[in-house]
């Protein structure tokens, strides 16, 4: 027979693990993709690499604040923030917002792997901490594979 206790760290472990993109890592994906073609908009797509980086971040930010201050931060679905420049500045800006991507992510992870964390408690907007950690891998997860197409159709992989 299998506790509740350890259900709770294998549900744990397996959150942490979609968190960082499993067996496709975000953040190595992210920093494999050329700086140089950050900024490239294909034909027919409203974004580049850049835009996805900053929109996924945007909802990974806004996850993690729920998560942080759930009966303070209610709005956790508000309109999608997409990045009005399609390019970085720098690669110095590029890399400094996978780095905050990084920290952010790896932020929330610390939080999942909290055992006094209640990933479970309904919160007052009715929604739980664990479902954040769901919807960031899920959201993530559909950006990182559309910029994972973005990157083959330029020849970053």
């Amino acid at each position: 027979m299998t506790s509740n206790a350890h259900i709770d760290q294998l549900v744990r472990e397996q959150l942490v693990e979609l968190l960082r993109g499993g067996f496709a890592p975000n953040v190595i994906l992210l920093r494999e993709f050329n700086y140089d073609k950050a900024g490239v908009m294909l034909p027919g797509l409203h974004f580049s690499g850049w835009v996805l980086l900053g929109h996924m971040h945007a909802r990974l930010s806004t996850l993690l604040q729920f998560m942080k201050n759930p009966e303070g931060y209610i709005d956790v679905w508000p309109d999608a923030h997409w990045p009005e420049n399609h390019q970085p500045a720098t690669e110095q800006e590029w890399n400094a917002a996978i780095d905050a991507f990084e920290a952010d992510q790896e932020e929330m992870v610390q939080l999942v792997q909290n055992p006094e964390v209640d990933l479970f408690k309904v919160q007052p907007n009715g929604k739980t901490l664990s479902w954040a950690a769901m919807t960031t891998f899920n959201h993530t997860g559909y950006h990182i594979g559309q910029l994972k197409t973005v990157g083959r159709q330029l020849g970053v992989w």
